[in-house]
């Protein structure tokens, strides 16, 4: 078994908290090095994981011999030091959003291809149990075709951070919107083919918005309605599918999904009136739906380990997890909704 040798640039909270302890627990990968500015970030890991410690990407990749680079810097250093490690023969795996525009990851992707490198971003939240117990549930086609599918997030957060920041490439869009879109996306099996969006800068204390709302439609006709809010006293029930035949929610504690549909063989015969005058003056039909009621656990379904399944690309030349080409459409919506905020203000 080749073991990846490894570095993560950047150790911060995404870099620190998540990337490095699952790199330390695969045996597919072994994390030789880190990088980033403050020294004490530094010294603590070396002190804590025995790794070398440099205070910039290009010191590291100058020392170090290395198959895999894992970028937790900010947005805006992503494809600088993305294109830096493949120009050394490191593959790449990059938080996300993968750059800042569209144009930087139209940048990345070229470089992958010039200097025959790997390249692919950090999207674990396709794959928790939730999120795949209710794929499974869409596809079973149980609630008929989806003709719409709301996510959301909620809290009220003053952000005070780096992500605060426009200039730093910070604000919901890019950092919840990443996730929420791109799942929503993913469920919808499909590109998107018209958006709209509107950002707001409501509780935080920087300039970067914290408050999105974007109605994207797909190619098969899924309208996606997109609710990221950083500002509400109340949370938004985080998903909603609505189906030809019933809609999926998720279940009271949130351990799972609640479906409640009806299979249209079930269905009442009824005809369709034209005439004016409604017959009995009587609106609607006055059928009831037989509706069925189904409970779906997340429990039932085991979580994809993102680095253990990573490893089939990076380290056997397998099929990305996360497809190059899916992390561009996401990019291109990101930078559409921006886009359409702009031009309607």
């Amino acid at each position: 078994m080749k073991v990846l040798n490894s570095a993560v640039i950047g150790l911060g909270r995404i870099g620190w908290q998540f990337h490095i302890p699952e790199i330390i627990k695969d045996d597919h990968y072994k994390l030789v090095a880190v990088a980033d500015p403050l020294e004490e970030r530094l010294s603590e890991a070396s002190n804590k994981f025995g790794v070398k410690g440099y205070s910039s990407i290009e010191e590291l990749l100058k020392k170090e011999s290395l198959d895999l680079i894992v970028i937790a810097s900010p947005t805006t250093f992503h494809k600088e030091q993305a294109i830096l490690a493949m120009q050394h023969g490191c593959d790449v795996l990059c938080d996300k959003p993968l750059a800042s525009t569209l144009a930087n990851v139209d940048t990345m992707i070229k470089a992958m291809k010039q200097y025959n490198r790997k390249l692919m971003v950090y999207q674990p939240l396709r794959f928790t149990d939730s999120f795949l117990a209710l794929k499974s549930i869409i596809d079973s086609g149980i609630i008929g075709k989806p003709y719409m599918m709301k996510g959301a997030y909620s809290n009220y957060t003053r952000r005070n951070d780096w992500q605060a920041f426009t200039k730093n490439g910070g604000g919901m869009l890019n950092n919840y919107g990443a996730h929420l879109i791109d799942k929503l996306l993913v469920l919808a099996g499909s590109k998107a083919v018209g958006i709209d969006c509107e950002l707001r800068k409501i509780a935080t204390l920087g300039d970067a918005d914290d408050v999105v709302k974007a109605i994207i439609t797909t190619e098969n006709g899924i309208i996606l309605d997109v609710d990221i809010n950083m500002a509400t006293a109340f949370k938004i029930q985080e998903w909603h599918i609505f189906g030809e035949y019933g809609s999926i929610i998720p279940n009271s504690d949130s351990t799972g999904w609640l479906v409640k549909y009806f299979n249209k063989e079930e269905l009442d015969d009824i005809s369709l009136d034209s005439d004016l005058a409604a017959s009995n003056r009587q609106y609607e039909s006055g059928e009831k739906i037989p509706w069925k009621t189904n409970e779906v656990l997340n429990s039932k379904f085991s979580a994809v380990e993102f680095y253990a399944s990573s490893y089939k690309y990076f380290g056997l030349n397998g099929k990305p997890l996360v497809p190059i080409e899916e992390t561009r459409e996401l990019m291109r919506v990101l930078q559409e909704c921006r886009e359409s905020h702009i031009h309607k203000h």
